[in-house]
């Protein structure tokens, strides 16, 4: 499993020209320059990687890739993140910032899980390995958001679910926190950094 980071600081209008004339229409309706970047900077990932593949969405909105390659993106801040597997994958990246995390916890988290934040010298580094993890989990189950994040308890470094076994990781980049998650029991995650020129 290949995760692929890209940052967006070196993104400008040329880049359009490289990417499908779909996300390119999609990047120019964002209001704010940044969420463009990032926008313009999945695309190229996608591109790289995937090539021409046709991407499309199920019913759960989760985007899929016509050729069967299981993919997932994210993005928080200056970086998107891409991962790429043989198995369903999820990913999700997030810049660490001042936060309450218990009182946010308690949206999102599990008791089991908010027990783990309060029992930790370091709240925040906890909340975000947390988060990041929940939210991969849920985009590799490949139904998002749509059922309750509070149903899934991701303190471990798996969780199981009818009969299938969801494996979660989790690295430290900069100020950022990035999770993955796959059915791929043997699966370990590669992170490179990619530029586009």
């Amino acid at each position: 499993m290949k995760l692929y980071l890209a940052n967006i600081g070196g993104i400008t209008g040329r880049h359009y020209l490289m990417i499908s004339p779909e996300r390119a229409e999609k990047a120019r309706r964002y209001r704010f320059e940044a969420d463009r970047k990032r926008c313009i900077a999945g695309g190229l990932l996608l591109k790289k990687y995937l090539g021409d593949t046709r991407i499309y969405t199920d019913e759960f909105g989760k985007p899929r890739a016509g050729s069967g390659v299981c993919f997932n993106l994210s993005h928080s801040g200056d970086w998107v993140a891409l991962v790429l597997g043989e198995d369903e994958v999820g990913c999700d990246i997030e810049r660490i910032k001042q936060a309450d995390a218990l009182r946010l916890g308690k949206i999102v988290f599990t008791e089991n899980e908010l027990r783990r934040i309060s029992d930790s010298p370091d709240r925040l580094g906890v909340f975000y390995t947390l988060w990041t993890k929940k939210e991969a989990l849920l985009k590799c189950m490949g139904k998002g958001f749509h059922r309750s994040a509070k149903t899934v308890d991701v303190s471990g470094r798996s969780f199981s679910e009818d009969g299938s076994v969801y494996n979660l990781s989790t690295q430290l980049f900069a100020d950022y926190a990035i999770s993955v998650c796959t059915k791929n029991a043997k699966a370990e995650f590669e992170t490179e950094v990619v530029s586009f020129d």
